[in-house]
């Protein structure tokens, strides 16, 4: 008996023991389908908070999953998602087997898993860069991607913070807000000027209000590649596409409130749900508000954004997306100090020309209000099991409206203009006034008022297909694309104020007594009067440090404008109206071919037509032209997934508008084309914890548009024969132990005029000839982030502990540049952040601090834009 009741004992206990390690898990295995393992893929049960990824092996488990039936997701972006049905039975643990995924369109629909991601700083992954759901290691095109992980990471609040963490991006200009369609900031990208004007892959005008805590990834697409986008959102450098945030399967969210130096404040919500009970409608909403003032003496920025999305599964063929932006900015124009052209220098640095970077030289009365609003709904239907539709309609609409305001050096060049009144008592004074500003650095503060806004739709139809033609296997988009973009504006610019200064004022009256005695032609003070009346309004002329220079032409300027006076001022001007209008009609077509498992050919080809009828009032800028833009690469992988080495042949194209002359006479200008040849080695070592990328592009440019060096103050464009842009970019994203993420890049850039001649002018113009144009920024371009956090511990407040630091910077950078007005060069700089945080289940709480050692630098293009000095940041973040 009791070697009986022994038994049973130890019977019960295995039982006990046994039944405790029955976690109704499910384990299994996920590879493609050339049997390599996948790591990272989302692994979701449907309606719980249950999931994980794949290991390095492509190795799952999901455990603690209660009793019943379920839907099991495998989704991986540049894959098509997969779902399998699985019963889970109390104290059982299945082992599912292998699982094979095939490339296809990315998930408009995320899936949230609960493991975290090794290599954060990596997403090379996605199916907007070639229009097909391509990984990086089988893409020939170069790219580089900002993860929200990065954002999050660095404490990000504006998108110009965001973006610069890309491989060889430089800021140029500020976000002005002044136009619709121009507002937002400019970057050079393989030394051409840029800006963020495709969302999701659509066009979206000025999205330098979205806030980051939107940004699902920033994927900057390097190169021409108009076969692909057209020539409407996308410039010969490259182009920036903004990935943003959608729906997902699931209740959760989060809130953040941040707060810094410069009185800054900024709120972000963030909010997914499902709607109905049948678990296939998803909404998300994302908002924020920021309140920030400007570090300088004056100036601030004001920012509302929401944007809700939908997710709607019609049925396993069809899925409807729409998507909502919004945001409404009101701000002081940034301080930009704009260098003279057309004379020469008289300073050739910030040192010499005595910049404070502290003075705004305006007024928080003096704004600029900027509403957007982005529209996007997508129809994703499956055709068969090799193609695949998507409809695609986005609208855009900006507008501004407000004073601008322009700091322009050697204004006084203007002036000029009388010596052919030589003779005439007062003008040589005044003649001698003007010469004696433009001995110096004199910066004339000028203004005008505006009302614009910009309209952009958009109709895409893709067929995506996957097929196989014999043993060769082809992946081909098809695709129509529509673009109707209309601008209107009505602008207010002119000077009523300076024919009533003491000096003008007796100028006309001496001229009016002279025309009467018959010593100069009559109505010459009439003529006189309205030139001077058609200046641009300018208060003041100020030094590089905000001194008020004492003039004759300003006599009552002080140093803070008087927001009233322009009211009063601006209120005699009539308004000049514009309204331009454009359509393009493009046809385009992209194939993948694998020729071997290894070896695949990538070639595709862009039909475009573009109608312009420019200013409506005015058939003689109207024009249509038609070009072809084709590309291709070649993608070898000695490593199946680990190693990649590609070529690729890119073209691009830019469509100029004429200029009507005064006389009425028309100037053409034959499209802008560039043709790049890139060679380069991708990695993907580690099991996906080592990304690396290294390439060289050379990009040659005929017809590319300038200023003309020789026409002082007033920009004229000129067409100039050849430019060549080369250089050299390295990245690279690892995350060698746990808990360590590490991101750096460095890029070289050598861009030169090689041939200075202008057919439009008929014209050698050797001031240009092999210098470096302002546009390209500066030639060398690094950045670096590394993010750890105490993996390694039992200690429960180190576990939850991290730690950022990083730096961004730039060689000197020339932001004039040629033989009549001379160089003024901007110096090199090296900004140095940290940051720290503590990150709990539910809470997260941050310190940034952005400038570490408060170095005072500068950006710029054809201006000197001071940079914020020191910034310290601190956020909390509730997740729900």
């Amino acid at each position: 008996m009791r070697n009986k009741i022994l038994s049973t004992l130890i019977l019960v206990t295995l039982w006990f023991n046994y039944a405790a390690t029955q976690d109704n898990s499910f384990t299994g295995e996920v590879k493609d389908n050339t049997d390599q393992p996948l790591v990272g893929v989302n692994i979701a049960i449907r309606g719980l908070s249950i999931g994980t990824l794949t290991d390095e092996n492509g190795m799952f488990k999901l455990s603690n999953i209660p009793e019943g039936s379920h839907a099991m997701t495998l989704s991986y972006v540049g894959f098509k998602t997969r779902e399998i049905r699985l019963t889970a039975t109390e104290g059982q643990n299945v082992t599912l087997g292998t699982f094979t995924m095939y490339e296809g369109n990315e998930l408009l629909q995320e899936v949230t898993v609960t493991a975290s991601r090794e290599n954060k700083f990596s997403r090379k992954k996605t199916a907007y860069v070639s229009k097909l759901p391509l990984q990086d290691m089988k893409n020939p095109t170069v790219y580089s991607t900002v993860t929200t992980e990065l954002l999050e990471s660095q404490i990000v609040t504006n998108f110009d913070d965001a973006i610069v963490n890309a491989t060889g991006i430089s800021k140029l200009w500020e976000a002005t807000g002044r136009a619709p369609g121009e507002g937002t900031g400019y970057f050079s990208t393989r030394g051409y000027a840029t800006q963020p004007e495709l969302v999701d892959g659509m066009p979206g005008f000025t999205f330098s209000a979205i806030d980051p805590s939107y940004i699902e990834r920033i994927e900057v697409i390097k190169g021409p590649a108009a076969t692909l986008f057209g020539s409407t959102v996308t410039s010969i450098g490259g182009l920036i596409n903004v990935v943003t945030k959608k729906p997902y399967e699931g209740f959760g969210g989060s809130f953040t409130y941040t707060a810094g130096a410069f009185n800054m404040h900024r709120a972000t919500l963030d909010l997914n749900t499902p709607i109905g009970k049948n678990d296939n409608i998803f909404f998300r909403i994302n908002g924020s508000f920021l309140n920030q003032d400007s570090w300088q003496d004056a100036g601030f920025r004001n920012t509302f954004f929401v944007a809700p999305s939908l997710s709607y599964r019609v049925n396993n063929r069809l899925n409807v997306s729409l998507g909502v932006e919004y945001s409404r900015t009101e701000q002081t124009n940034p301080s930009m100090l704009f260098v003279r052209r057309g004379i020469p220098l008289a300073s050739t640095d910030v040192n010499q020309m005595g910049v404070d970077p502290n003075k705004s030289f305006t007024s928080d009365d003096v704004t600029l209000t900027s509403p957007i609003l982005n529209t996007r709904a997508i129809a994703d239907y499956k055709l068969s099991d090799n193609w695949t539709s998507q409809t695609i309609f986005a609208n855009t609409h900006s507008e501004a409206f407000g004073y601008y305001q322009y700091m322009v050096e050697g204004a006084a060049a203007a002036f000029g203009v009388l010596q052919a009144l030589q003779g005439v008592p007062g003008i040589d004074e005044i003649l001698f006034e003007s010469q004696s500003l433009l001995a110096t650095d004199a910066f004339a503060r000028i203004f005008d008022k505006r009302d614009g806004s910009g309209t952009k739709y958009n109709l895409q139809q893709n067929f995506t297909g996957d097929f196989r033609l014999g043993k060769m296997r082809n992946r081909m988009v098809i695709g129509l694309d529509y673009v109707n973009r209309s601008t209107k504006s009505s602008v207010k610019n002119g000077n009523p104020t300076l024919v009533n200064t003491p000096t003008f004022a007796t100028l006309l009256q001496t001229i009016q007594g002279l025309e009467s005695l018959g010593a100069v032609p009559e109505n010459t003070a009439l003529g006189l009067g309205l030139q001077l009346s058609s200046f641009p309004y300018f208060d003041g002329i100020f030094t590089a440090d905000g001194r008020v220079i004492p003039n004759s032409f300003t006599p009552n300027a002080t140093y803070t404008p008087n927001i009233a006076q322009l009211d009063a001022i601006f209120s005699e001007l009539p308004a000049i109206n514009i309204e331009t209008g454009s359509v393009t009609y493009a046809a385009y077509v992209s194939n993948v071919l694998n020729i071997t498992d290894n070896l695949t050919a990538h070639i595709g080809l862009r039909l475009d037509h573009f109608d312009q009828e420019g200013d409506k009032n005015n058939p003689l800028d109207d024009f249509t032209k038609t070009t072809f833009s084709p590309n291709a690469g070649i993608v070898y992988q000695p490593l199946p997934n680990k190693l990649t080495l590609f070529t690729n042949y890119q073209t691009g194209f830019v469509n100029n508008n004429p200029v009507v002359n005064q006389d009425g006479s028309v100037q053409n200008f034959e499209p802008t084309k560039a043709r790049q040849f890139e060679g380069g080695v991708k990695t993907n070592f580690l099991s996906g914890k080592l990304n690396m990328g290294i390439s060289y592009y050379h990009i040659t440019v005929n017809n590319t548009l300038n200023i003309d060096p020789r026409i002082p103050l007033f920009p004229n464009s000129i067409a100039l024969a050849e430019v060549i842009s080369q250089g050299l970019e390295f990245e690279i994203n690892t995350s060698p132990i746990k808990g360590l993420n590490l991101r750096a890049s460095y890029s070289y850039n050598d861009k030169k005029t090689t041939d200075a001649f202008s057919e439009t002018t008929n014209t050698q113009y050797d001031e240009l000839e092999n210098r470096r144009p302002e546009d390209a920024g500066p030639a060398h371009v690094y950045n670096m982030w590394v993010d750890y956090k105490f993996e390694f511990t039992d200690n429960t407040f180190l576990k939850n502990l991290g730690v950022g630091a990083g730096f961004i910077g730039a060689s000197e950078h020339i932001t004039m540049n040629n033989g009549v007005t001379g160089q003024f060069t901007l110096p090199s700089y090296t900004i140095f952040n940290l940051g720290l945080y503590y990150n709990m289940e539910k809470i997260r709480v941050g310190l940034k601090v952005n400038n570490l050692t408060n170095e005072i630098y500068y950006n710029g293009w054809s201006t000197i834009n001071a940079q914020a000095p020191r910034t310290i940041l601190g956020t909390v973040s509730y997740k729900f």
